[in-house]
């Protein structure tokens, strides 16, 4: 299973070139409170802070035994992502073994479009290959264009299927991984 991706990418900003490396992997315990404040960082930006209790869930759904986070560093934490293993019925049902779930995909403010997310996600489908999904699913809210953005941009496409949010609408894509050659 890969384990890290070393990114080299030059960006161009006036005229000026900058390396910017990074390393995707996944998450170390000594890493979870960097990957938490990632995001809680996103959240307040996007005016969504949450509480105490809603941090703490997070932070279980990042250390539980399923669980696959990882982490973007350039050299800190700037990115964090979290899969888990599909489940039947859009997450309601019984555990599907044909597919991973992408949980959550935060990049520090400070990083956003300098190209985190990307290579996060990138890594999960690897990921996802590696351990014989087949396919890899994420809901996303109908007016989050970044990251509508960025599923596409990692070939992910529309299912068709949505779901009722608070105040608007979650959309589903998916990307078919196939399987392992044997």
């Amino acid at each position: 299973m890969p384990t890290t991706h070393v990114i080299r990418a030059e960006k161009r900003l006036g005229g000026w070139a900058y390396d910017l490396r990074m390393i995707v992997r996944s998450m170390r315990p000594d890493e979870l409170d960097a990957a938490v404040g990632v995001w809680r960082e996103a959240n307040i930006v996007r005016g969504a802070p949450h509480g105490p209790e809603r941090t703490a869930r997070i932070r279980e759904k990042l250390s539980a035994s399923d669980a696959l986070p990882f982490v973007a560093l350039r050299p800190g934490v700037v990115g964090m992502a979290l899969a888990e293993p599909g489940r039947l019925d859009d997450g309601a049902g019984e555990l599907d073994a044909s597919l991973l779930h992408i949980s959550m995909v935060f990049v520090r403010p400070a990083a956003q479009r300098t190209g985190v997310g990307l290579p996060l996600l990138l890594h999960i489908l690897d990921v996802a290959w590696s351990m014989g999904y087949q396919r890899v699913g994420v809901w996303t809210a109908q007016e989050n264009r970044p990251a509508r953005k960025l599923y596409e941009r990692a070939g992910m496409t529309l299912t068709g299927k949505t779901a009722p949010l608070r105040s608007s609408l979650a959309l589903q894509y998916e990307s078919s991984i196939g399987a392992q050659p044997a």
